[in-house]
């Protein structure tokens, strides 16, 4: 066959779905003709899929050379070296790609990918637009304008993109995904359930799509934990079961009292909520008794990365591999225990630990519930969070029990002091919630609307990323007069500038309340070191007693409702008792300083018991 043969036959497996095969064809052609600049272009594009990307470079500049008039092939080759992060210079190639073709739309729709990498986000939307002008059907360039539209908080404007982009491409699984987060950013929680299972339908192999719809389901009321739990068996059955067959030998040294190789696999190694409890424990570990390797899965850097870089005793990337070469990487560390931290959350990744590379691998943390795979080991938690018994068949790991506590907490550095309590000032007392809008069901405002009846004079102050979005704000403000809550009674407030400046929001709470059936975490022990009391509800599962957790953990168990009337009798009787307030607000910090929660070293302690058990029965011939 001559060498166009072999590559029309290429092609032909590219178009199929094919991809080795594909692959395979066209370096039989570049065998025979190495500048061949469409098995180059084509090859290229694989493995940039691939996340490949020094490869795919390569292949895309012998492309370019061969076929320098070409927009598309520069597009290509400017797609690449943004994803190795190299912005100026993708920007560099994208603008002689436009230069050649200044109406191709897939070459702007390319610059604003680039842009929006950049942060440039009005550049990017431009972007995005003239390729929707070029190409009204372009169901990616709706998809991602709807994402510069939702990170800036247009949250109504992003659902009208994503509902454009499912109408020009219904085949295009992105769009559902990201439709679904919009919805729940602003609290329509039913609806971003609906429109994943409807995403999931039309493609039943995404794996973020149904990761998204496990996280989602725990938002609602009205799914109980046993469905819950089953969504996350048929998740492991439909995506992770496959990819390991339970036989695996693995050369990691037997002995159970050497030193311990510890890998913590996470997206936020970095200014993330997640962040203030990782911190605490890669800072309070014993290297007498681990050592600890950070395998982070996102690029992103800051202050708080460097910190913790310098806490490990290695630190890997692994941003630019997929799962596959990721559990290869950890297999070659000789890692001893495998931990998640972020599970079927935003750049968690489920599949590594599916492939088991470590003889023992935890979940901890970032995601409040089983990771449905039984090739995780066993979940750290504690006997509040996750009450022995029932919860322990939701899981698809054994749950092992900390004795004081699943969390330690790193208090923010630019708190500043614990402000006076307003409502001396004000004559009026203001309780309020700084979560999410995904959080805030209609119970929640249901039940904030029966607690503002019960105290006349009280005032509710919400603060949430959603908000920016004035058809948010009035949709809030609507819900809670249908309940007999006047909107003169209800501020709402946008996100802040700063750290310091949204701590410095708490001095205008006197108590705090706790969504449901989806606790707070970061926003609960935030509150607690403003001097802020939490009142929570304690529900039936882990999602919906964290809050139960930190409280019982601070010796604040009067704030804890065992159900919505006690929930509401709890922060009435705050409200009533101002003296009592006061106490709490100005003891707080001193309260917090003398609890399991800001034990870090006692935390790590208790952990590093935990790890050594599981190893112990790992070694020994049995689970974890």
């Amino acid at each position: 066959m001559g060498t166009e043969g072999i590559f029309t036959a290429a092609l032909a497996e590219h178009e199929a779905g094919r991809p080795e095969a594909a692959q395979a064809g066209y370096r039989a052609v570049l065998a025979r003709e190495p500048g061949h600049p469409q098995a180059n272009n084509n090859l290229g594009i694989l493995l940039r899929r691939a996340r490949r990307w020094e490869e795919a470079a390569v292949c895309l500049r012998k492309a370019v050379a061969g076929w320098p008039e070409d927009s598309g092939v520069r597009s290509n080759l400017a797609c690449t070296l943004g994803d190795q992060g190299r912005v100026a210079e993708a920007t560099a190639t994208l603008r002689v790609a436009l230069a050649l073709s200044p109406e191709a739309p897939g070459s702007w729709f390319n610059a604003g990918n680039l842009l929006k990498s950049a942060r440039n986000s009005e550049g990017a939307k431009a972007a995005y637009r003239r390729a929707i002008r070029l190409d009204p059907d372009m169901g990616e360039a709706l998809s991602n304008l709807g994402d510069s539209q939702r990170e800036e908080g247009a949250l109504t404007q992003a659902v009208d993109s994503y509902l454009a982009a499912i109408r020009a491409r219904p085949d295009l699984p992105q769009p559902f995904v990201n439709l679904g987060e919009a919805l729940k950013d602003q609290g329509r929680i039913t609806e971003a359930i609906g429109i994943l299972q409807k995403g999931l339908e039309r493609h039943p192999d995404m794996v973020l799509m149904r990761s998204n719809l496990l996280l989602a389901l725990h938002y609602s009321p009205w799914i109980p934990p046993e469905v819950i739990a089953r969504a996350h068996a048929h998740w492991n059955e439909r995506h992770a079961r496959p990819l390991f067959d339970g036989a695996k030998r693995f050369a990691n040294d037997r002995d159970p009292d050497r030193l311990l190789r510890v890998g913590y696999v996470s997206p936020d190694f970095c200014h993330h909520a997640c962040a203030h409890f990782i911190e605490p424990l890669l800072r309070g570990h014993d290297r007498g008794a681990v050592e600890v390797l950070c395998y982070a899965t996102e690029r992103r850097r800051d202050g708080m990365t460097l910190r913790m870089e310098a806490l490990a005793d290695g630190w890997r990337s692994l941003a630019d591999l997929d799962d596959a070469a990721a559990a290869a990487l950890v297999e070659r560390d000789r890692v001893d225990l495998l931990i998640d931290l972020a599970g079927h959350t935003a750049g968690g990744r489920p599949l590594l630990f599916a492939r088991r590379p470590a003889p023992v691998q935890i979940t901890w943390l970032g995601y409040p519930d089983t990771t449905g795979m039984p090739a995780v080991d066993c979940r750290l938690t504690d006997a509040v969070a996750d009450p022995p018994g029932e919860s322990d068949g939701w899981h698809a790991e054994r749950l092992v029990r900390l004795p004081r506590g699943f969390l330690a907490f790193q208090p923010p550095a630019d708190a500043g002091p614990v402000a006076d309590l307003p409502a001396l000032a004000n004559g009026f007392v203001t309780f309020g919630s700084f979560n999410s809008l995904a959080k805030m069901t209609p119970e929640v405002v249901r039940v904030w609307s029966a607690l503002l009846a019960r105290v006349p004079s009280a005032r509710l102050l919400l603060k949430s990323p959603g908000f920016e979005d004035s058809a948010v704000r009035n949709a809030v403000h609507r819900d809670f007069a249908r309940r007999g809550a006047r909107p003169e009674r209800i501020e709402l407030l946008m996100p802040t500038e700063s750290v310091a400046d949204h701590l410095r929001a708490y001095g205008r709470l006197d108590v705090a309340l706790d969504p449901f059936p989806y606790n707070g975490t970061t926003t609960t022990c935030e509150a607690l070191w403003m001097g802020v009391p939490v009142v929570t509800l304690a529900g039936r599962h882990h999602v919906a007693r964290v809050g139960a957790s930190l409280l019982a953990g601070c010796g604040l168990d009067e704030l804890i409702g065992r159900d919505e009337a006690g929930y509401v009798d709890a922060a009435v009787a705050l409200a009533g008792d101002l003296a009592r307030l006061s106490s709490l607000r100005r003891g707080m910090r001193t309260r917090l300083e003398s609890s399991a929660l800001l034990d870090h070293h006692g935390f790590a302690r208790s952990v590093e018991e935990a790890y050594r058990a599981m190893w112990r029965g790992w070694t020994s011939g049995g689970r974890a």
